[in-house]
């Protein structure tokens, strides 16, 4: 079973959303309000397979939520909440994973607890980052140093909790992880297999279904042209074996399959379980 769970939103600039991209090529395709501002969405996945419940991301978390609505946050949940909406409990949690350590893909993993301490949301949970990832985390390069908040995650390896994702790997027979670089170095895809339906969870590789054209990248990209090139080996794949992709940030829909002409595109639209209706 397969759920989305929206943990809260954000406003993007869309000069950043889209990097080079003008304005005049992407506004009808993903409104902006008067600032040029975009509402995005922090998408969670929760994974039940019958012997696992795998939690994909914990958005932003509430640990800072005074100072994340002054960069744009709100409408910010508990995802311990949210998730008890679809019947499960946080010890239920056997595995987070985390596709970036970027502060809205990250922050919910941990809480404050009694007496101001970190506590861990999730405290059953093995928590699965790349190993990348984590040297960035602890050697911050000038591009991330901002986006990227220890006390967020570093419980997690106090805990005891930590597993490195050194090369692509599989949880179960129904999830596996795929390491690309791009957006950042060390991003996790994560691999769904439902019965004759494969979903790909693209993380910031491609943040929403606009961002399926090539040339629209993220501004805040790493490395362009690592991200262009992951990004077109991601939506060929997709093409050619009639995959789902997941966008982690579109607040408009949850998923969709890809098609291609003169460039890719949305073919068809779907929505997943939502547990926050």
């Amino acid at each position: 079973m397969l759920n989305s769970i929206k943990t809260g939103n954000f406003l993007y600039d869309g000069g950043a959303l889209f990097g080079v991209a003008p304005k005049l090529a992407w506004k009808e395709y993903y409104p902006a309000d008067a600032d040029n501002r975009c509402n995005l969405v922090m998408r969670s996945l929760l994974i039940q397979t019958g012997t696992r419940n795998i939690l994909v991301d914990t958005g932003v978390g509430l640990k800072n939520a005074d100072v994340m609505e002054e960069f744009g946050f709100f409408n910010m949940k508990d995802i311990t909440v949210e998730l008890e909406k679809c019947g499960c409990k946080p010890e239920d949690i056997t595995d987070i994973v985390l596709t970036s350590l970027h502060f809205e893909h990250c922050g919910g993993t941990t809480a404050i607890g009694a007496g101001d301490k970190v506590e861990l949301n999730f405290p059953n949970a093995t928590v699965h980052v790349a190993e990348s990832q984590w040297k960035t985390l602890l050697a911050p390069n000038e591009r991330e140093r901002y986006i990227m908040i220890p006390v967020d995650v570093m419980e997690v390896l106090k805990q005891d909790k930590l597993h490195v994702v050194k090369e692509d790997e599989q949880i179960c027979p129904e999830v596996e992880l795929k390491l690309v670089n791009g957006h950042t170095e060390g991003l996790l895809l994560v691999y769904i297999f439902d019965g004759d339906d494969t979903y790909v969870y693209t993380g910031d590789s491609i943040p929403t279904g606009v961002n399926v054209h090539l040339d629209w990248l993220d501004a805040h990209d790493i490395d362009p042209l690592k991200a262009l090139a992951t990004k077109k080996e991601l939506l060929d794949i997709a093409i050619a074996n009639k995959q789902w992709l997941i966008f982690p940030h579109d607040a408009r829909f949850a998923c969709a399959r890809i098609a291609k002409n003169e460039d890719y595109y949305i073919s068809e639209v779907s929505e997943l379980t939502d547990c926050n209706q």
